[in-house]
C-alpha cells in the first residue's frame, strides 16, 4: 500500500502570510498531495493573493467560500 503523506489546508480566510508559511511548510516536507477543506478567502484579510496561491496549487478543494 502507498502511504504518501497528505497536507490538509483549512480555514485560510485569505490570510496569504499565514497561507505562504504553511506552503513553505508542505515543500520542506516534500508533500506533493495537497486537499483543502474550505473557507478560503472569506475574512478580513486581502483574499486576492490567497486565491491566487490556491489556484497555482490546483489542489481538490471541497469549497471555496
Amino acid at each position: 500500500m502507498d502511504c504518501e503523506p497528505i497536507a490538509v489546508l483549512s480555514d485560510i480566510h485569505g490570510n496569504v502570510r499565514a497561507l505562504d508559511a504553511v506552503l513553505a511548510e508542505i515543500a520542506r516536507r516534500g508533500i506533493r498531495r495537497v486537499v483543502n477543506l474550505g473557507d478560503c478567502l472569506y475574512g478580513p484579510f486581502d483574499p486576492r493573493p490567497a486565491a491566487e496561491r490556491l489556484m497555482a496549487l490546483a489542489a481538490p478543494t471541497v469549497s471555496t467560500h
